[in-house]
């Protein structure tokens, strides 16, 4: 540790002050080595971790989007995991199982006794590895009197330019966990952390994080779509059915985005409202009721007294393998192709037809799963109540 006296050093920026600089990073991406030492071990656990933040602004329940994936050498092997945050969704994987939390489920696991500190998406293993997160941190510390520190702005460390903060936290009368936090002194980004937690104690542990110093990162885009991609067998082969197309009903829409059949991008944010009530109709050109779904489909939205809109999401790759089904498209209608990701935001699973119903203010009504003769019927009933 780098631990020294504790005598006040004037014109020393605050910690508030080191907070509003690692805030103001933005966008965030690094990768760090975590070293665990042991008094029972002779050699450190390590993992890798690679870290990647970005700015939630309005977002109560933590300081930043973020996605954070470690891997571990074991005896047994490599084990791996990661664990994401962003509008109200959190994720983690490990050991072949998927958790994964909603909002629009319930707010406890968020905000358990209304403590947003203590919800899932804070508590989660290395986020304190963040530097939005080593800013909260430091903020509760200016504002908590255990904590004895001192921030130095240009310290010579390893021969280049730091900003230091190193202290330890003292409750009644016992010294606590040490810790030290280095960062460059003109970027603030984090370049290493050590910590030494129970001191002198059988519980002693003390933790090193190195930082690899990558360049400063230009997308940190973090939504479902990023994450599916990144960890495909998390998502396809582990995930629960506990936020399947049954659960829809009475919650906001998923995001919606993929391409367009003109070429362009088309994106729906969860839960924005619509200029009119709408029927998303998640397809495949392979599967042959689908020209009698759009057939079906068409013909009982004109029998409606309002406007009903309608998003033919194909799930195929090929936007020229679209318009031979469906056509000229009609004035309300939008196009979409490979728009696998809504379909797995929404619980679709493998098999289409799927037909969901959306009330205006973009929160799902109902669905249809696959085809029957009495399809137009059952799109009239389900239509009518979200007029």
């Amino acid at each position: 540790m780098l631990l020294a006296g504790f005598a006040p050093v004037c014109a020393q920026s605050t910690l508030g002050e080191l907070a509003s600089r690692l805030d103001a990073l933005g966008c965030y991406a690094d990768s760090c080595g975590y070293e665990v030492l042991l008094p029972s071990f002779s050699d450190p656990v390590t993992y890798r971790i690679s870290l990647t933040s970005a700015p939630a602004e309005g977002d109560t329940l933590a300081p930043c989007r973020y996605e954070i994936a470690w891997s571990l050498t074991t005896p047994n092997g490599q084990s791996e995991g990661f664990s994401a945050y962003f509008d109200g969704a959190h994720f983690r994987f490990r050991d072949a199982r998927m958790q994964e939390y909603h909002t629009a489920e319930g707010i406890e696991p968020f905000a358990p006794g209304g403590n947003v500190t203590r919800g899932v998406q804070q508590q989660v293993q290395f986020a304190e590895l963040l530097p939005q997160f080593v800013a909260q941190r430091f903020r509760e510390m200016e504002a908590d009197s255990t904590y004895i520190y001192t921030v130095t702005d240009d310290k010579l460390v390893d021969g280049n330019h730091a900003t230091v903060v190193e202290g330890l936290q003292r409750a009644n009368g016992y010294d606590g966990n040490e810790f030290t936090y280095i960062f460059d002194a003109t970027t603030m980004r984090p370049v290493r952390f050590e910590f030494e937690n129970n001191p002198g104690q059988i519980a002693e542990q003390s933790i090193t994080v190195r930082y690899a110093g990558a360049q400063p990162a230009t997308d940190c885009t973090i939504n479902m779509d990023v994450l599916a991609e990144a960890h495909p067998d998390a998502f396809g082969k582990y995930r629960s059915s506990n936020y399947s197309l049954e659960t829809l009903p009475g919650l906001p829409l998923p995001e919606i985005t993929a391409g367009t059949l003109s070429g362009d991008r088309y994106t729906h944010g969860r839960g924005e409202a619509f200029s009119s009530p709408v029927v998303v109709a998640f397809l495949d050109t392979t599967v042959g009721s689908t020209p009698d779904v759009i057939s079906a489909l068409r013909d009982a939205l004109l029998q409606l007294p309002r406007q009903v809109d309608v998003i033919w999401a194909f799930v195929d790759h090929r936007a020229d393998d679209i318009p031979p089904l469906v056509g000229r498209l009609l004035p309300g209608e939008t196009g979409l192709v490979h728009a696998t990701g809504a379909a797995r935001n929404c619980g679709v699973g493998s098999l289409t037809p799927v037909l969901l119903f959306v009330r205006q203010d973009g929160s799902v009504s109902d669905f249809i799963r696959g085809f029957n003769q009495d399809l137009g019927s059952l799109v009239i009933d389900k239509a009518s109540v979200i007029l």
